[in-house]
């Protein structure tokens, strides 16, 4: 190429850039002055919309929005999903606190029923050395502490037999109670 095409390349190109930079500068400015006539135009119309648009807002805040709201919320498909994030986050809860602390009613009976067979073992023994001494010295004092003995271990397996079925029965009831609900639901 010669050097005179060069250059009329070299101005058209920069001619070109020339007006592409004015037009990129020239596109902010139009979209301010744009915006501000648009608020202006509104500012002074606005006796004219402001009290219709308030109107319309105000019924839809106040009447439509809330019929919508209310039926959805009614709806069987929200009351199922509402349902069973309940029950998630009932059997979350419920694993989380047994992590925590496994002190429950079944747990306590069972506890204390070992602690009382221990404590039968313990006095049986003891019963069986405290036998022999007294097949030595006499046998009048030992029956009557045997009979307040077993007295008392009666009383308390009664006790503990009588927790169990309290427990058996009110778990009895809850059962008939929640099968009553399912029920009652389905009508």
């Amino acid at each position: 190429m010669d050097p005179i095409s060069i250059e009329k390349i070299r101005a058209m190109s920069k001619c070109s850039n020339g007006k592409k930079q004015q037009l990129q500068m020239l596109l902010p400015t139009l979209a301010i002055c744009m915006m501000a006539t648009s608020v202006l135009c509104l500012l002074l119309t606005s006796p004219v919309w402001v009290p219709r648009l308030c109107s319309l807002m105000a019924f839809f805040f106040l009447t439509t929005l809330p019929d919508l709201a209310m039926a959805f919320l009614l709806s069987p498909k929200c009351l199922f999903v509402v349902g069973n994030l309940i029950i998630a986050f009932l059997v979350g809860e419920s694993r989380f606190l047994l992590k925590g602390e496994p002190a429950s009613l079944v747990n306590e009976i069972h506890e204390k029923h070992v602690k009382r067979n221990a404590a039968t073992s313990t006095k049986a023994v003891t019963a069986v050395a405290a036998i022999d001494h007294n097949a030595l010295v006499g046998e009048l004092e030992q029956g009557e502490e045997e009979e307040e003995e077993e007295g008392e271990e009666e009383g308390e397996e009664e006790e503990l037999i009588q927790r169990v079925e309290d427990f058996i029965a009110r778990v009895k009831r809850q059962r008939t109670l929640e099968d009553k609900s399912i029920f009652d639901t389905d009508r």
